[in-house]
């Protein structure tokens, strides 16, 4: 079933069909606000709050719009209204080990942990609008075009944004190597 029509069979009453929506779309939501808030549990309040208002505002979904676009722009907007919210907004690490079946050695799991860890923070530090692009693109899979039109700006303001937001963590990450 297509999100469309899920969509309006929500609309027409049968609220039973959103639970699909969740399904398919609480990754990426969930996903999003980890790597604005960095805290598994705030990430995972922002998920419940994105979904209530997106049922809440379901009737104002265009669907000329890819679903996930649209509930990318409201993640992205409730991550921003919560972090003004509260500007003495702390984030919590996540010190929660993920085992995985590696043939590399326990030196080598820690360097890749940390450089992950390392490239996350640096993906929280860009500016929301830098992160927000580089995010929708590369993990929520959405287009530049879809990624415009859920931000409400043109599209070569979204290339722009990626553009300079791969060549921030990249000179980072030349710098990070030298100083290595």
């Amino acid at each position: 079933m297509e999100d469309r029509e899920i969509v309006e069979r929500c609309l027409n009453g049968e609220i039973d069909c959103f639970s699909h929506l969740v399904t398919n779309y609480k990754k990426l939501v969930y996903s999003i606000a980890l790597r604005f808030l960095k805290d598994p549990q705030h990430a995972e309040d922002i998920t419940q709050e994105v979904f209530f208002k997106a049922y809440r505002k379901l009737a104002l979904y265009d669907t000329n719009m890819k679903f996930s676009s649209w509930i990318g722009r409201i993640t992205h907007n409730t991550c921003i209204d919560t972090i003004r919210k509260n500007r003495n907004y702390q984030v919590v690490p996540s010190d929660e080990m993920i085992i995985e079946d590696t043939d590399d050695s326990a030196d080598e799991i820690v360097i890749k942990k940390e450089k992950k860890q390392w490239i996350e923070e640096q993906i929280r530090q860009l500016a929301p609008g830098y992160k927000t692009p580089l995010l929708l693109f590369h993990q929520g899979g959405l287009s530049y075009e879809e990624i415009a039109r859920s931000m409400n700006v043109p599209l070569s303001i979204v290339k722009n944004r990626i553009y300079r937001a791969r060549k921030m963590l990249k000179e980072k990450m030349a710098d990070y190597y030298r100083e290595g």
